[in-house]
């Protein structure tokens, strides 16, 4: 290894919500070097532009789901000391892998098995691996969601492979001595939006279509975290010091959340939409969907974390924030 005193640290999926979010927070740390890997397939490059000319930031565009061999990227592993790598990248398109299950099985579980694979020469006692798991691991509970509900039993491919992956970073963890962190994600929102409810229905409100078709009745509820609150947490969590080497937690805040209906109001009176609006008699927007859920925060709470904003405040922000520039 080399005596270069620079941290490297990796966030895979960095030009996603999360991952452009969580970049300048890494590149601020003193003495680091940034490693951002993303392949557009979901992320967009005007979220990571700025940083691109930024000396300590090195952006490779790489399908990860494939064999990696890139002479840069190792290169740069042998010349500093891994510390922390961010595995974010994943499929968020829900609806694609309800329609094919290999876009789950290459974007979310084939990104991180063949990555973390990759590292193993690189590993040291001080890395650490941050995976971000969903709260679809668990299916449809039917109550408050813990650590400790089960049976796990994800209703959709996503969770599915999230459910898999969580598996493989634990035995990857104890075979190879290194420390991992899996953090069970609810709906995280903000201004990079790439997916999900309020990104979907603000394109088909400026879209030319003559009426707004939402997923579902629009009774559908859920809780709602902003990016930067999650990246927070994370980065509380990961500095607390222990002695497991695998790490758990379901973050995000422990309101009962917001229902669709309530997202379509704030987004109408948004962008002052006219036309009709056509909710579906289903209560799931498709296949493998949870209609409503609850998370139960005691353990980061009693850990000494708590979510600032709860669902709607966080809604609100997002949707104040977004515009066609940010969705298009």
């Amino acid at each position: 290894m080399s005596k270069n005193k620079k941290k490297l640290f990796i966030i895979t999926g960095v030009a996603g919500m999360v991952g452009s979010t969580l970049l300048p927070k890494m590149l601020s740390k003193k003495n680091s070097i940034v490693v951002g890997i993303d392949n557009f397939r979901l992320g967009k490059h005007k979220f990571i532009k700025k940083f691109l000319n930024n000396k300590n930031f090195y952006f490779l565009k790489a399908d990860l789901d494939k064999k990696i061999n890139n002479p840069k990227l190792k290169k740069i592993l042998k010349s500093y000391k891994l510390v922390e790598v961010w595995l974010l990248a994943a499929n968020s398109d829900i609806l694609a892998g309800v329609n094919n299950p290999e876009v789950d099985y290459k974007d979310t579980f084939l990104t991180t098995f063949n990555f973390v694979n990759l590292l193993k020469p690189f590993l040291n006692d001080s890395t650490k691996l941050i995976f971000t798991s969903s709260s679809a691991i668990y299916g449809n509970v039917g109550s408050v969601i813990h650590e400790k509900s089960s049976p796990l039993m994800p209703e959709s491919n996503y969770g599915a492979m999230k459910l898999a992956m969580e598996g493989y970073i634990s035995a990857y963890s104890f075979s190879n001595k290194v420390k991992s962190f899996i953090f069970r994600f609810p709906n995280v929102i903000g201004t990079n939006l790439t997916h999900g409810v309020i990104y979907d229905l603000s394109r088909k409100i400026l879209s030319p279509a003559k009426y707004l078709k939402v997923l579902g009745n629009g009774e559908q509820c859920k809780p709602y975290s902003s990016a930067k609150e999650v990246i927070d947490c994370m980065m509380y969590f990961i500095k607390i010091k222990n002695s497991n080497l695998v790490n758990f937690y379901n973050i995000g805040t422990s309101d009962k959340g917001v229902k669709v209906k309530e997202i379509v109001r704030l987004l109408i009176k948004k962008f002052d939409y006219k036309k009709k609006i056509v909710f579906e008699k289903k209560i799931s927007g498709w296949k493998g969907d949870i209609p409503a859920y609850s998370y139960s925060t005691k353990k980061i709470n009693k850990l000494g974390y708590r979510f600032k904003l709860n669902s709607l405040k966080t809604i609100k922000e997002t949707i104040n924030n977004i515009s066609k520039k940010t969705l298009f």
